[in-house]
């Protein structure tokens, strides 16, 4: 769904409220109404919260990758003592 503002206009606001003006002022000054400045704001907050989602995510993969290898490396160095079940 596009949105009936320029993209200019939401970069703007953006910047606007990134640079810690509040959202009512910055819908003011833009002529635009503070709830649009609230779901731009949202939307771009839950987007980068996505993103450190997703490198955290990585991050965890590969450690998990590193465990394995490990664990793997020790079962090859120390083999299972005699278990009788």
């Amino acid at each position: 769904m596009s949105s009936p503002h320029p993209a200019a206009l939401r970069t703007r606001a953006e910047q606007l409220v990134s640079e810690g003006h509040p959202a009512k002022e910055v819908a003011r000054q833009l002529g635009i109404s503070p709830q649009t400045v609230y779901r731009w704001r949202r939307s771009r907050a839950s987007g980068s919260d996505l993103a450190q989602a997703r490198t955290r995510i990585d991050e965890l993969e590969q450690e998990v990758l590193l465990c394995r290898e490990v664990i793997a490396t020790m079962r090859q160095m120390m083999p299972p003592k005699d278990v009788t079940r």
